[in-house]
């Protein structure tokens, strides 16, 4: 990590961050802003992108994982319709908390100008890079701290079929040593 910290900041109305990641070769912005209105003061929206460093390869790859998480008293669930092959579209994730209430977390495609990689690989059939992979999984209270490792490892045992590709294999068995070597700092 080459460094990260807020551009513009205010509490009230958001901000820019930028992350500099140079492992990954690339500077991942954040962008929040407050939307007036609602029973609590207002609704955030969030804008995630992704550059590549100067000295990336021209072939970089990189992928964006989000998740939710709810401590304590509360419910998310995915409304959409599932599909094995992914979520087409908007993506919208309903959720309820005492003190928010009820609430949803859409996740957009963004604007006509993002585009996804060309279907070009033969994994492509079965994992259509386009659409939006959804997993769902409950943690214990006491291994929430570990929500990286978990996580990580529930999605590396839900994609065996990364196992027919050895390229893809490889970095995230080197990706793998790095979190290891991260988490025992």
């Amino acid at each position: 990590m080459a460094g990260y910290g807020w551009d513009e900041y205010d509490a009230r109305d958001g901000g820019r961050q930028t992350i500099h990641d140079a492992g990954n070769n690339i500077d991942i912005t954040t962008e929040f802003v407050k939307i007036p209105g609602g029973f609590h003061g207002g609704s955030w929206g969030v804008r995630i992108k992704g550059t590549p460093r100067e000295d990336a390869p021209f072939n970089l790859l990189s992928t964006v994982i989000f998740y939710t998480a709810m401590e304590g008293l509360g419910s998310l669930e995915i409304i959409n319709e599932r599909d094995s092959l992914g979520i087409q579209g908007t993506v919208t994730i309903k959720g309820q908390t005492v003190e928010l209430g009820d609430f949803n977390i859409d996740i957009t495609e963004g604007p006509e100008s993002n585009m996804h990689p060309p279907p070009t690989h033969q994994s492509s059939q079965d994992k259509p890079l386009d659409r939006t992979l959804v997993a769902s999984f409950q943690v214990p209270e006491e291994a929430i701290w570990q929500t990286k490792r978990t996580s990580r490892n529930f999605i590396c045992g839900k994609c065996h079929i990364l196992n027919q590709y050895p390229r893809l294999t490889t970095s995230l068995d080197r990706s793998s040593s790095l979190h290891s070597h991260e988490e025992r700092d």
